[in-house]
């Protein structure tokens, strides 16, 4: 992972972990979103993050995303591997697994080198 989406996911990571500290579980999902918008590109932060969230789903006793994260899991990784990912995918359960989404704003600088083709499905620019 470069340099600066580590810098960006751990910064993510950082506030998920501080919202959990203050109990507020809907702050820290939306961390684990941006996270995921994040660390998609890269296979082991992919997997991670959709652990995490695995976990969130167990916190929060979330069924559909304690499965929705079992399934990201186990195929989520081969997408980073082959350079294969939704641009702006939130990770969540409530949102198809291929479905490219919005990247926020504030996330567009780090993720200008998104590309996307015919299939919806997109990588970094090699």
């Amino acid at each position: 992972m470069p340099k600066n989406f580590k810098l960006a996911y751990l910064k993510e990571l950082e506030g998920y972990h501080l919202s959990l500290k203050e109990k507020n579980f809907v702050k820290a999902w939306l961390f684990l979103e941006r996270t995921h918008i994040i660390g998609q590109y890269h296979p082991i932060p992919h997997t991670g993050i959709h652990f995490r969230m695995l976990l969130h789903g167990i916190r929060t006793l979330n069924g559909k995303e304690i499965l929705g994260q079992m399934i990201r899991m186990s195929v989520g990784w081969v997408g980073s591997l082959l350079n294969r990912i939704p641009v702006g995918n939130t990770g969540a359960a409530s949102v198809p697994i291929f479905a490219s989404m919005s990247i926020p704003d504030d996330l567009k600088s780090l993720l200008k080198d998104a590309d996307t083709d015919s299939t919806g499905l997109a990588g970094l620019k090699k």
